[in-house]
């Protein structure tokens, strides 16, 4: 895709960064200081927040304790960045949980959850700044992180699958949509193995049933695989220069690892080695 061209396109510029607390939400908002923007950290955890705020330096910064499934206290939280800074250029969608397991051994809640703050967090943040962003008439962007797992498919991860399938197609409705407004960009990020703490089932705000998760050797041993992965993944902040990299250049898919393009090739191979009827 052809780039935006403006100079300077972040710099005063106001930032909202759902999942700000840790991993990809962390490095995302240090590298936004970086570049003298007005930075909206929001998530469930104070203490993480607190821990990302320390590590920016000459930006504003709006700390909000929200979670992003729950439509009212985001609309309260977006006043309060009304209040602040106004309107929202650059809008990271970035919250999200992890729920390893095969499909008919997730229970109606576990399901629930992870749809609630995968999917639906992404929406509402969609429906609460799209429209102030077309009104600004000003350079914005929109960057909804999915996965890999957007992309490809592995056994015992249908929950975690499934949402982030929906991501994909999700933002490429929205770039779709938005195409008459060339001042607003849309990406989807689908990053590879990013050295985060998602698969840990202690930080706040999973609120999934421990015991209803799968139990099969299947799940158990490709969470821990991913768990064990992560640890050697890239760097969070090595991720964010190139997201900002791709934002410059308005491109609408970010993979972190390209390599992993040719996974995807096989398994689009399946849909064009369809007979045709």
């Amino acid at each position: 895709m052809a780039a935006i061209l403006q100079a300077d396109i972040f710099k005063n510029k106001t930032t909202l960064i759902t999942g700000a607390a840790s991993g990809i939400g962390r490095g995302i908002a240090q590298h936004a200081g970086s570049h003298g923007m007005n930075i909206v950290l929001m998530d469930l955890n104070e203490d993480g927040l607190n821990q990302t705020e320390e590590l920016i330096v000459d930006s504003p910064i709006l700390k909000i304790k929200c979670d992003v499934s729950d439509l009212n206290a985001y609309q309260k939280a977006k006043k309060l960045i009304d209040k602040n800074f106004g309107c929202v250029h650059f809008l990271f969608n970035n919250a999200g949980i992890f729920l390893e397991g095969r499909a008919w051994k997730a229970d109606h809640k576990n399901w629930q959850r992870i749809i609630d703050v995968n999917l639906m967090g992404v929406i509402h943040g969609l429906n609460l700044f799209v429209e102030e962003m077309i009104d600004s008439n000003e350079r914005c962007h929109i960057v909804n992180t999915s996965s890999m797992a957007g992309l490809i498919v592995g056994p015992a991860f249908a929950p975690y699958t499934t949402t982030k399938h929906a991501v994909v197609g999700l933002t490429r409705t929205l770039h779709e949509d938005l195409i008459p407004n060339s001042k607003i960009g849309v990406s989807v990020l689908c990053p590879g193995l990013i050295k985060t703490n998602i698969i840990e089932r202690n930080h706040l705000g999973l609120e999934l049933d421990k015991d209803s998760i799968d139990q099969d050797e299947s799940a158990k041993n490709n969470a821990q695989w991913l768990a064990d992965a992560v640890k050697n993944g890239m760097e969070p902040i090595d991720l964010a220069k190139l997201v900002f990299n791709k934002i410059e250049e308005n491109e609408f898919w970010i993979l972190s690892h390209p390599e992993l393009i040719e996974v995807y090739k096989e398994y689009s191979k399946e849909i064009l080695d369809l007979k045709k009827i």
